[in-house]
């Protein structure tokens, strides 16, 4: 009788998974703090509020080196209590010039906590590359992929499957600033590999693709370290007690909080918070004194390649950031 149970309750969970009807999402990183706490925001959010599946990690080389990305995603699902998401791993070199990875968030990327875990589920075999390619067949049309780091992988696979891009459902990109006398030089993201972000530039569509530059986020989204400390730091669950870990290197170097991977998962998930798009025929410059500067052609959606979320309702976000926060994570995960 038990072990009839336990196959009928086995084939009921396999059927829910196989039939989750959810939109699904792979989140493409360079696991700092900030990729950090977009993981624990689309976890929470998918937990607590049924939103998107995350399916997959894919790493890559940026805000630390890949072997460090690797393991603090490990480290970053252990903390979740999601250990069942794989991991699969990525660039370890940009595709032309490799810039020297930073310590920003610290020299492993996630505060130089010296927390460690014995039982941490290791990456999958297959590389983040073919993985992507893979899993945009299986979800066809349903499938988003959202890069909070350097474009290397997703340029990678639109190279060697020039049908990726047309299978997603859309890809997101955090990367670049729109140009201007306030950000005048190159971006994070987008200066890590710069042929990769033209790769992209050059395939993209407007209705395929999202960019969500730093310099709106920090134009939209600029809150005070006292905010970032007190308020949605003082929040006392065991994610926000990891998560100010992660960031303790980083906040002692802004006097403000502007974070932009969790911007752009947050608008991935709640499309509402944009309070404005714009189209662009978007692309970086790839010589010269201007190599890893984004341009941006504002245009008519015909004319544009991708579509820029300009502003963002700051107070809305920063209220959406409180109440998905203060969910713990650490319960058991229901399917």
């Amino acid at each position: 009788m038990i072990k009839t149970i336990f196959v009928c309750l086995t084939i009921f969970v396999l059927v829910k998974c196989e039939n989750d009807s959810r939109p699904k999402f792979i989140i493409d990183n360079d696991a700092g703090g900030d990729d950090a706490m977009a993981i624990f925001l689309s976890l929470l959010y998918e937990k607590h509020f049924n939103g998107p599946k995350l399916v997959a990690l894919t790493t890559g080389n940026g805000n630390t080196q890949e072997d460090n990305v690797c393991y603090n995603n490990q480290r970053i699902l252990k903390v979740a209590n999601r250990q069942d998401i794989p991991i699969y791993r990525g660039s370890k070199k940009s595709l032309v010039k490799t810039p020297s990875v930073t310590d920003y968030y610290g020299k492993d990327g996630l505060g130089d906590s010296g927390e460690t875990y014995p039982d941490l589920v290791p990456a999958k075999d297959e590389g983040a590359v073919s993985a992507l390619i893979d899993y945009s067949k299986k979800y066809e049309g349903q499938l988003t992929v959202i890069t909070i780091g350097s474009l290397t992988n997703v340029a990678l696979a639109v190279t060697l499957d020039p049908g990726f891009l047309g299978r997603l459902n859309h890809l997101y990109i955090g990367a670049g600033h729109i140009h201007s006398e306030a950000n005048p030089e190159p971006e994070f993201n987008a200066q890590v590999d710069v042929e990769a972000y033209h790769i992209i530039a050059q395939n993209a569509t407007a209705d395929k693709v999202t960019v969500f530059p730093f310099s709106q986020a920090r134009e939209y989204l600029n809150f005070t370290k006292d905010w970032r400390i007190n308020v949605l730091g003082a929040i006392n669950t065991e994610i926000i007690k990891h998560q100010n870990k992660y960031e303790k290197v980083s906040l002692q170097k802004e006097p403000r909080w502007q974070a932009l991977d969790p911007a752009v998962i947050s608008l991935f998930l709640r499309p509402d918070l944009v309070q404005e798009y714009k189209y662009s025929k978007n692309d970086i410059h790839i010589c010269g004194t201007n190599r890893g500067i984004v341009t941006n052609e504002f245009v008519e959606k015909e004319k544009a390649n991708v579509r820029i979320a300009y502003s963002v309702k700051t107070e809305e976000y920063r209220q959406f950031l409180l109440d998905v926060f203060k969910y713990d994570a650490n319960s058991p995960v229901s399917n």
